[in-house]
């Protein structure tokens, strides 16, 4: 038996080491690589079990299964699917098997180093985010007494420059005849996001006023369209620009005409709303025609772009965009800002125009001098 300070503690055949501490009649075995760590477990316990809150053995695993449980509630299919995805995929191997009491901050340092290594930054975040929440769970619940992602350096994620379709682009976009181009041109010249154009019906387009009402949108789980509210959880209304217009105008009266309940459906079933993978196969398709790669939500990106060049306000941009906050709209405004020319080319404007109304003033005043001798 060895002895630090004032806890007795044994050397398993591993090389590691043991103490067994008995609590109410219930033997509760401490082990570590470290005695000095062993020791603070010993000191933990001993103080947990003095003011009656003793640190139960829960595997990682049980308390991120309950935290998904709870914090799944309310949430979305996609948020859900997000969740599912980290811990399964990211945490469970790291930590599913190991009591939260015995996660260490330098455990989790490790799966860190291991996603920046490959240059993982965001997911690098996300998997601490999620730890953070699991723990400090697990902390309400008795099964931890500090959170080991106290003190972890939060990452920086810079995020790539938002890529939209060039002049060129755009021109070959309008002059497509391929079949899905109204479809793709729509999600361009509104601003839709795919989940909401899937639900469009012919009756959301108010051809008298050229607008269109935007209060539905779809998630997608398993690939199929589920009916739901649209992200934000608000209506809006979306001018249809001319450049479009008749294009659209044609559409809706060929659905009314054929009493077709979407704007755009499956090539399978004219009444049924495209799934994921069909608009993956439209996107497929369209591009290889024009010639050139793009993603639905990019035409988003170009749409927003539109409105900071046709000098639409930051705050009618976030309504038409349908963003409950303006901050994404906020990013892409300040980044094309900084795009625009120096600030040197209109102070020099400024300037010289300034330098041409004092020359105009300076003769109007010599003029009035010599009207003045005269007089």
């Amino acid at each position: 038996m060895e002895k630090y300070k004032d806890m007795t503690y044994t050397i398993r055949k591993d090389g590691r080491f043991a103490k067994k501490v008995t609590i109410e009649k219930k033997p509760n075995y401490l082990i570590s690589n470290n005695v000095k760590d062993l020791y603070k477990q010993y000191i933990e316990l001993k103080y947990n079990s003095e003011k009656g809150s003793v640190i139960t053995k829960c595997k990682f695993k049980k308390c991120a299964e309950d935290w998904l449980k709870v914090n799944s509630a309310g949430k979305s299919e996609n948020t859900i699917k997000e969740y599912k995805y980290i811990i399964n995929k990211y945490l469970l191997p790291y930590f599913g098997k190991m009591n939260v009491s015995n996660i260490k901050k330098h455990d989790i340092e490790i799966l860190q180093a291991d996603l920046l290594e490959k240059k993982h930054n965001e997911l690098a975040q996300k998997c601490t985010r999620f730890m953070n929440a699991i723990l400090n769970d697990a902390i309400a619940n008795d099964n931890l007494t500090k959170n080991p992602c106290t003190g972890i350096k939060k990452i920086k994620v810079i995020h790539g420059k938002r890529k939209i379709l060039t002049s060129e682009q755009d021109k070959k976009l309008l002059a497509s005849n391929h079949k899905h181009a109204i479809f793709f041109r729509v999600l361009r010249y509104i601003g839709m996001r795919r989940q909401e154009i899937v639900p469009l019906e012919p009756d959301d387009i108010d051809l008298d006023n050229k607008i269109i009402m935007i209060y539905k949108a779809v998630s997608f789980a398993k690939n199929q369209p589920t009916l739901k509210t649209t992200k934000n959880k608000k209506s809006r209304k979306v001018p249809i620009p001319d450049i479009i217009y008749n294009e659209l105008k044609e559409r809706v009266e060929y659905c009314r005409k054929h009493k077709l309940k979407y704007l755009f459906y499956k090539q399978t079933n004219n009444n049924s709303m495209l799934s994921q993978e069909a608009i993956r196969c439209m996107t497929d398709s369209f591009c290889k025609d024009i010639g050139f790669e793009f993603t639905p939500h990019q035409l988003r990106h170009s749409y927003c772009t539109m409105l900071y060049y046709a000098g639409i306000g930051l705050k009618e941009a976030q309504s038409l965009m349908g963003h409950s906050s303006a901050k994404m709209v906020y990013d892409i405004y300040t980044h094309l800002d900084a795009e625009k020319e120096t600030p040197i080319n209109p102070i020099n404007d400024y300037l010289n125009n300034e330098q041409k109304v004092g020359k105009k003033v300076g003769k109007k005043y010599k003029v009035i001098r010599k009207l003045a001798k005269t007089i």
